[in-house]
């Protein structure tokens, strides 16, 4: 917030919901908090946009956070790696719950995305898709945009801010 870095998002080039090009404004931000790269949580300001054609509003959230989530993806990523760090111990407790959701998650998640990020094994195991989908995008922040842009779901859920609307 201090670096007013919210304010130099620009809008996605068409709007998800209805694909029209060129048609998301400014419409705001909103405040919400992630976990940074010391013990402390961090305020961030998510920027928003309105569609000029089919009125849905788009939140673009930085590329280190997760949708409805307070730890940040390095924190995430070293958790579900098995990585010793302080911050992974510091928040194992909201890891583990992450861990859960995305299992949970799995079956509707593998539906969705299919063999895009590499081959399934039959009852893909979480840690296996964790494993391919990390090889392939390289990092969460990637994994989450191909996730939320192309199959409207992300790691830990399909929540209805990603699905189009008529």
């Amino acid at each position: 917030m201090a670096t007013q870095a919210h304010k130099q998002v620009k809008p996605p080039e068409s709007c998800p919901n209805c694909r029209r090009v060129g048609s998301l404004g400014a419409h705001g931000y909103y405040q919400r908090y992630v976990s940074g790269n010391t013990k402390r949580e961090l305020l961030i300001a998510v920027r928003r946009f309105k569609c000029q054609n089919c009125a849905v509003t788009v939140s673009c959230l930085p590329s280190f956070a997760q949708p409805y989530k307070l730890v940040n993806n390095d924190t995430i990523t070293d958790g579900f790696n098995g990585k010793q760090a302080p911050l992974v111990e510091r928040w194992a407790g909201l890891i583990a719950s992450y861990l859960r959701e995305f299992e949970s998650h799995l079956p509707e998640l593998v539906r969705r995305v299919g063999n895009v990020f590499g081959p399934l094994k039959v009852n893909q195991s979480a840690q296996d898709f964790w494993l391919l989908l990390i090889r392939r995008c390289r990092d969460l922040g990637r994994a989450t945009a191909i996730l939320v842009e192309q199959f409207h779901t992300c790691l830990f859920g399909t929540y209805r801010c990603h699905q189009r609307r008529c």
